[in-house]
């Protein structure tokens, strides 16, 4: 079985199916248009030789699959496994050829913040789904697809995986999924915050159910935000592609590029954690402007030739035609030639996630995790272009590996008490005539999230974040839906979203608070520095005894350690 359609779930079962395994794809919407892939207006990373050699567009020769990792090492902070980055880099080229045979179309490449040469192989999401999506197809003897099915619960029996539960949403009605696989797929928590560039589905839930049944987390405080973020009316946030505005500045109330402050040589150009935490200190030192509904910094192009800009409309028409010039319109582009408008930043992506091996196992027989969902690969921040390359890489290893392991472990019968558990947790807010609202908690959640949790971090704010999250916690127990009809029943779907959400927040806020230094994505003012003597280290969470519990573990350093060879 595989929880998430998308990138990550459909080369996995495409890879599956190669092995001569049959997979079960559970999505919470529709096929090809639901999670985060098909949002991508997409830079995807390879080797700039391999871009010559494999895809015939213009890179350049002197790359290597070496210096890319080396390059995805430094933007990692030394903290990513990098047994995962070696499989990335080496079998991440292939990958994309094969996304280009089933016909993704791609142009480019460019160069990020952070790569030392052209690496991103321009595409948009929605090439991405059609490639797989077509892939997909040519196995449908092989593959299932159940859409707009909410999978809620592993089980488990005697350790082992032996199905899932969740919830058809059209007809409302719990569904039990008996199989000794389960691939995670499911994505980051983006939802988590009140501003995200992720659609609705990234609630946690794949990070949660692993949690629930014993799976080791890692990481968790390494969430990365989006910068030139911009709010509109219905849509919640629209975030312009930083490949699409150099040039651009971002101004504080004083008039000032509080950017050259951080990165002196490419401000704004410098890479995305560096501007968010440097928009958040902004507006926490009241450099910012604000009123009941956010706080933001100015962004700014009043500066450029008016031709400039158009061509950056032109090309964001181009690589964004699906979201940014279609929601915005031209006429954001020709506003931007006249007046600055207010940026903030958005929750982007989940660097810290299920811990996995080079084959996407995870320390539950049976359980496996790919993508997003999964962490270790990039440390402590994702280097722009690597997450379509990460769901193709890990999405094949983690198909081929479940497909090895049913052959040679017999299915496991689901416990009649294990399923009756499973069942109860997921009626149970049908079943309450009295208690909390999910889309209240929600609400209260994320304004926590966004002030205690977000950019910018310190400890007294993580334990006040805790204590209010305990309260939650309790309050997520109480949970109730006023509206007993189970079809599609939004506050039914809440009450579970938000119950994975707050878990998945904890990991969070606890680690947040464990890791006593700066690194990457997470920032902490108290501890504004790197600590490499004491936090060249992971932190790994688990459920232990209805608790949960953090520890460290070394970080595995296979080629590169900071100032030399491993």
């Amino acid at each position: 079985m595989i929880v998430g359609s998308e990138g990550a779930g459909s080369r996995a079962a495409i890879e599956a199916a190669k092995n001569g395994a049959h997979s079960i794809i559970a999505t919470k919407g529709r096929f090809t248009k639901c999670g985060a892939t098909i949002t991508a207006g997409t830079d995807i990373d390879i080797d700039s030789r391999s871009i010559c050699d494999l895809l015939g567009l213009p890179g350049d020769r002197r790359d290597t699959p070496q210096t890319f990792f080396e390059d995805i090492i430094i933007e990692g902070k030394y903290l990513n496994d990098q047994r995962l980055v070696e499989v990335h880099v080496d079998e991440g080229p292939r990958r994309i050829k094969e996304l280009v045979d089933w016909g993704m179309r791609v142009w480019g490449p460019q160069k990020a913040a952070g790569h030392r040469y052209n690496r991103g192989v321009l595409s948009t999401g929605l090439e991405v789904m059609k490639a797989l999506r077509d892939a997909v197809s040519k196995y449908k003897d092989y593959v299932s697809i159940f859409e707009n099915v909410m999978v809620n619960e592993l089980l488990v029996s005697n350790g082992r995986i032996c199905g899932a539960l969740g919830i058809d949403l059209h007809k409302g009605e719990v569904v039990v999924f008996r199989t000794p696989t389960v691939i995670l797929a499911t994505g980051g928590a983006q939802r988590i915050y009140p501003y995200s560039t992720a659609p609705e589905e990234l609630t946690g839930d794949g990070q949660a159910m692993a949690y629930r049944v014993g799976a080791e987390l890692i990481d968790m405080q390494f969430v990365q935000f989006l910068t030139s973020t911009f709010l509109f009316p219905p849509v919640t946030t629209v975030s312009i592609n930083p490949l699409l505005v150099r040039g651009a500045w971002l101004l504080n109330t004083h008039g000032s590029r509080f950017m050259l402050k951080w990165d002196p040589e490419r401000g704004e150009s410098t890479t995305r954690d560096y501007v968010a935490i440097g928009i958040m200190n902004e507006i926490l030192e009241g450099r910012g402007w604000g009123d009941e509904k956010g706080s933001w910094v100015k962004f700014s192009m009043r500066h450029l030739p008016e031709d400039y800009i158009d061509e950056i409309a032109e090309q964001g028409e181009k690589i964004l035609a699906s979201t940014l010039v279609k929601i915005v319109g031209k006429q954001f582009f020709e506003n931007l030639k006249h007046t600055s408008v207010p940026a903030f930043p958005a929750s982007h992506f989940f660097c810290g996630g299920v811990r996995v091996d080079v084959d996407a196992r995870t320390n539950i027989p049976g359980l496996f995790a790919a993508g997003e969902v999964s962490g270790g690969l990039n440390g402590s921040n994702r280097i722009s272009g690597n997450a379509i390359t990460q769901i193709v890489v890990q999405g094949t290893r983690a198909g081929k590996a479940a497909a090895e392991y049913v052959k040679k472990c017999p299915r496991v019968d689901v416990e009649s008490s294990e399923l009756e558990r499973a069942k109860a947790h997921i009626l149970a807010p049908m079943r309450r005539d009295e208690g909390v609202s999910a889309v209240d908690l929600k609400r209260r959640m994320q304004k926590v999230a966004l002030e205690k949790v977000g950019v910018v971090r310190d400890e007294n704010g993580l334990k006040e974040a805790l204590q209010a999250l305990s309260e939650m916690r309790e309050e997520s127990a109480r949970t109730m839906v006023r509206d007993k009809n189970p079809v599609y029943n939004i506050e039914w779907i809440e009450a579970l979203q938000v119950e994975n959400m707050l878990t998945t927040l904890e990991m969070i806020t606890r680690s947040a608070l464990m890791r006593n230094e700066s690194r990457g994505v997470h920032y902490r003012r108290d501890f504004p520095e790197s600590d490499d003597s004491n936090w060249l280290r992971h932190i790994v969470v688990k459920k232990r005894d209805e608790e949960m519990v953090l520890d460290t573990t070394p970080v595995v350093m296979t080629r590169m350690k900071p100032g030399g060879a491993a």
